[in-house]
């Protein structure tokens, strides 16, 4: 498993298509590793590595596979912005209720749930928030079947639905993504596929003849340097 990180330009849509940019994009953090190594593992280094030789991000793209909360709290230490998509809420792919289809008030406790109903009273912990509602219009609601508030801890009483600080984090993420501009910002990781398309078909990294996790990091380290070579002799060509 290889991991890459390069550099990009933001290009505003009313500029001149033949408009040279200002440097050439740049590959500045290569990691080899078994493929037993999560994704989300890869990040730290991938911020240590940069930092260490002074070429530190001020914002980093990444794909959901990163984007957990304690990648974004370690990067955020390092003074970097982690852009990256939140994984989907448990059951919606299964067209359950969850978190974001909730109303919620800025300390992160439900006002409302998705059909409009409040809940009987509600409670904030350290860790954790706690929301019960009147069973009496949630057995008459026609997607109580789907609704976690429903599901859950359920008595003759009330129907009591806890969930965490984190997860209204996630929450506030997951609806910011939503926005034009994140869309806006996040678009530009898609380059970094090109990229990895020219390591290994142009730079030959998708057929090595090495094997070995020391021959294979050098492979990889050579070839990224190449394909750096290339696209500064490029730069320089144009202009």
């Amino acid at each position: 498993m290889a991991q890459i990180a390069e550099t990009y330009e933001e290009e505003e849509e009313n500029e001149s298509e033949d408009r040279l940019p200002s440097k050439p994009d740049l590959i500045t953090h290569v990691a080899v590793h078994n493929m037993t190594k999560q994704d989300w593992q890869a990040l730290e280094p991938a911020l240590e590595d940069p930092g260490g030789r002074e070429v530190m991000p001020e914002s980093m793209l990444r794909d959901t596979h990163y984007g957990s909360e304690g990648n974004i709290r370690t990067a955020t230490k390092q003074g970097v912005e982690l852009i990256s998509p939140a994984s989907p809420p448990k059951g919606s792919k299964q067209g359950r209720l969850t978190l974001e289809q909730f109303e919620l008030d800025e300390e992160g406790l439900v006002i409302k749930c998705p059909q409009g109903h409040s809940p009987i009273t509600t409670s904030a912990g350290p860790t954790r928030f706690e929301v019960p509602f009147d069973p009496a219009p949630c057995d008459r609601c026609t997607v109580r079947s789907q609704c976690p508030a429903y599901s859950t801890a359920r008595t003759t009483e009330k129907s009591r639905w806890q969930y965490t600080r984190e997860r209204v984090q996630t929450r506030t993420r997951r609806l910011r993504e939503r926005t034009d501009r994140f869309q806006d910002r996040y678009r530009w990781r898609a380059g970094v596929e090109a990229t990895m398309s020219r390591l290994k078909h142009q730079m030959g990294l998708a057929k090595l003849r090495v094997r070995g996790m020391a021959a294979v990091s050098y492979a990889v380290f050579l070839r990224a340097l190449g394909l750096n070579i290339h696209r500064v002799a490029a730069f320089l060509g144009a202009t």
